[in-house]
């Protein structure tokens, strides 16, 4: 029994951030489940010109959940304050009640808003473990290590729950997949609520507010960020339709997808210990730009399979490292009860982007050659300007101001 607790205490990390990794774990896997239900066939079994169409509604219909996210479920997440496990918990119980709905409609329309609002939950969720996480560590240095954490037991259990749900619906059918994601659903709201509850913090005035999120080491972080993810999905769609252009045998896309997991995986593990040698967090996004930076002009010159596959394992896996080093840097200077509008407004504005580098690669059609070479000279710029804005100073905020009414 030691030694199971051990093994669990090595997967999810120190009492209390293991509660949440425990609840992370089992709403990923959850996710997964209903991913896997309602995959159908967007891209694989049509022609290129008819798979063009699907994916840009697929593109726009990811944008839908973010319309509530940033003005509703943010600033809701936040007046909770004390209370934000109980939000977490209700995402997932709210999660596992639609799945249960949506297994019996599977055939009609009603489907459709049903899936909306477990989109919405599922976005709900992540920004409320954003929130969480800087009052489960004891130190700002450890917030990194925190997030890495995370991110890899919600890669981990989102292949572990898609393998398995991949099977069950090879067995059975798409309603059994829903009802058996509801139970690990409501598992997780069970765990939710054994996070240890967070001290009261009263919101800042907006004007404060205001000021902490513009300032240089946020703005530019969030800068940085943001072309790292339009990257990805540009590079994404770019790979994927060109790959179907030559005809690739199916078993390719499968690797591809492997290697940018992989490439996601691998950051999650290398971020901590790079933290750790740099004492800071903004030296993760110089380094994720500069290394993504070189990669893609080197894959440019080359423009082959190998290289290809190269370019997405490196730009997921300093997507990855980027992103933890985001997340530390916005959890630390950010006004800690507006956590949740801060994530939420940030989320919107990454997936926008995401969905706007995707539809460059599918509208715009470059090859991949000219692809890779102008996200190489994208992040050169980005590097530079980074690198000096983050420098500059904080400035003065007003020291009386998050005690005013």
């Amino acid at each position: 029994m030691t030694v199971l607790r051990r093994i669990y205490g090595r997967i999810f990390g120190p009492i209390p951030l293991r509660r949440l990794a425990g609840t992370h774990a089992l709403s990923t896997c959850a996710d997964a489940f209903f991913a896997v239900s309602l995959a159908g066939s967007l891209f694989f079994n049509v022609s290129i010109g008819a798979a063009r169409p699907r994916v840009i509604g697929y593109l726009f219909a990811t944008l839908v959940p973010f319309v509530v996210l940033a003005p509703l479920v943010g600033p809701l997440i936040d007046r909770f304050g004390r209370a934000r496990r109980l939000v977490a918990a209700s995402t997932c119980l709210g999660r596992g009640i639609l799945c249960l709905f949506a297994a019996g409609d599977l055939r009609n329309l009603l489907v459709y808003p049903e899936a909306f609002g477990i989109l919405v939950l599922e976005k709900a969720y992540s920004v409320t473990k954003s929130a969480l996480v800087p009052t489960l560590v004891d130190r700002n240095a450890d917030l990194v290590g925190a997030n890495s954490r995370l991110a890899r037991i919600s890669t981990v259990a989102g292949l572990v729950g898609g393998g398995i749900a991949i099977g069950v619906l090879t067995l059975g059918n798409a309603s059994q997949v829903l009802r058996i994601a509801s139970l690990v659903y409501f598992t997780a709201a069970g765990v939710a609520l054994t996070i240890p509850p967070d001290d009261p913090t009263r919101l800042p005035p907006a004007a404060l507010e205001r000021a902490e999120l513009r300032s240089p080491k946020i703005r530019y972080a969030a800068g940085a960020m943001t072309v790292l993810r339009g990257a990805i999905g540009f590079l994404v769609f770019l790979v994927a339709f060109e790959l179907k252009r030559t005809g690739a045998p199916t078993w390719f896309f499968a690797v591809i997808a492997g290697v940018s997991v992989t490439g996601g995986l691998v950051g999650t593990v290398a971020s901590p210990p790079l933290r750790r040698r740099m004492r800071r967090d903004e030296p993760l996004l110089s380094v994720a730009l500069a290394t993504a930076a070189l990669v893609s002009l080197a894959a440019a010159i080359h423009a082959d399979a190998a290289s290809i596959a190269v370019a997405v394992f490196a730009i997921a896996l300093t997507a990855s490292v980027g992103r933890q080093g985001f997340d530390s840097i916005l959890q630390r200077d950010a006004p800690s009860a507006a956590r949740g509008r801060s994530f939420a407004r940030f989320e919107t504005v990454f997936q926008l982007v995401w969905v706007l580098g995707a539809l460059a690669a599918v509208v715009l059609r470059p090859s991949t050659r000219t692809g890779l070479a102008v996200l190489g000279i994208v992040f050169v710029p980005t590097l530079i300007t980074f690198l000096v804005g983050s420098r500059r100073p904080r400035g003065r905020l007003d020291p009386h101001a998050q005690t005013t009414a």
